[in-house]
């Protein structure tokens, strides 16, 4: 008996593998055929009927009409269902919140962006988020198949709680229980930077489908998200990548975590507002910072090349830690333009082995959204693929 469920528990896991490989190759190829899925997945025709009926019954796949094949065959093709794959993000920074709709090919539907006037560590905020997040559901009348939440790091996984919630009112607050219980859904939290790597692997422009990939979130913090072959590593607490607290000057100044001269001291968008409140003419926001910056001022440019040359030797360091084949800058650093890139690269030119830069591809985010918010729709999607049937039981 033991011997006939362990069978029977192998092939329901052979299905759900090759469900979650069709639905992965429908997300990549767009609209195609059956034909098309056979022979890039390798699996016989009648295995990718059956799966394809199965996602058709469930509504997660509709058929578009006839397609033209090589020698002029007709087939009937067949998409991923945008309406039904759709995920609830919720991006939560210092300053504000955004509920979005998102599709499984990272496309919003529909956004809503909300101010946090409130310390981010008054317990009354996760509450707003809450009941937002609930009626913003109820008004658009969206049902999505999962949440997605993108926190400030650093976020410890294994204990479903943050380290920048220090107040006592915390201790016991656990994200994805707490929210799973009042939206009835599947909850994932990941720190954001993981999420903007996420969103990079599955959305983003570059040619990798293997390897190593690391995404660089900039803004009142810096923090960087590694995928190795599509998978966030996370280390031992979950909390990997909290490069904004590498020390680059152990004689620096203090950081609240504790340690001396971190990264983000020297380059974080509130490290650079700080020395630019300074100057003869005070400028008080990043936007017109960037702004001052693209028309030559140079006093801030000055400011702006300094934190690049910090950034860069950030960059370096990751470099040689995890020999990354693409870094991809995403967050505040964009609006900076190439210019600011060209900088950092000279910096990591000058501190790495020429053939660690000759094979690190630094770039800006090529996406038009936050990677940090669309990035939302990959981790859920990613998750919920290891048991594809819990969606065609949705």
């Amino acid at each position: 008996m033991p011997t006939l469920q362990n069978g029977e528990k192998k092939l329901k896991d052979l299905r759900e593998s090759n469900i979650a490989l069709v639905i992965n190759l429908m997300r990549k190829f767009g609209i195609c055929s059956r034909a098309e899925l056979s022979k890039a997945s390798g699996l016989v025709q009648s295995t990718i009927t059956s799966i394809i009926d199965s996602l058709i019954k469930a509504g997660i796949v509709i058929e578009t009409g006839s397609l033209v094949g090589g020698r002029g065959r007709r087939s009937i093709g067949i998409r991923l269902n945008t309406e039904k794959l759709i995920v609830l993000g919720i991006r939560v920074t210092r300053s504000s919140y955004t509920l979005a709709i998102i599709d499984i090919f990272g496309e919003l539907k529909n956004l809503e962006k909300h101010s946090i006037t409130k310390d981010l560590e008054d317990p009354s905020v996760f509450e707003r988020i809450l009941e937002d997040a609930s009626a913003f559901l109820l008004k658009n009348d969206q049902k999505p198949v999962g949440v997605g939440m993108a926190l400030p790091g650093p976020y410890l996984i294994n204990e479903d709680t943050s380290l920048f919630l220090t107040n006592q009112g915390w201790k016991s607050f656990t994200f994805t229980k707490k929210f799973e219980s009042r939206l009835h859904l599947p909850v994932f939290v990941e720190q954001d930077s993981n999420v903007g790597a996420m969103g990079e692997w599955w959305f983003g422009n570059s040619e990798i489908g293997q390897g190593t990939k690391v995404f660089v979130s900039t803004g009142d913090g810096v923090g960087a998200g590694i995928v190795v072959d599509g998978k966030i590593q996370r280390g031992a607490l979950g909390a990997a990548g909290e490069i904004g607290h590498m020390s680059i000057n152990f004689e620096g100044p203090q950081c609240q975590c504790g340690n001396k001269g971190c990264l983000e001291l020297y380059c974080s968008e509130k490290a650079i507002l700080k020395a630019a409140k300074c100057l003869s003419k005070p400028i008080l926001d990043f936007e017109s910072l960037v702004t001052e910056y693209r028309a030559g001022n140079s006093a801030v440019t000055e400011i702006v090349n300094r934190a690049a040359e910090m950034f860069g030797i950030g960059i370096a360091n990751i470099a040689y830690l995890f020999n990354p084949g693409v870094v991809v800058v995403g967050g505040s650093y964009k609006k900076l333009g190439d210019s600011f890139l060209d900088q950092v690269n000279l910096t990591v030119r000058r501190h790495i082995y020429p053939l660690f830069y000759q094979n690190i591809g630094l770039q800006f985010s090529a996406l038009e959204h936050d990677s940090c918010l669309i990035g939302i729709a990959a981790v859920v999607f990613d998750r919920l693929l290891k048991k594809p049937s819990f969606l065609l039981d949705h």
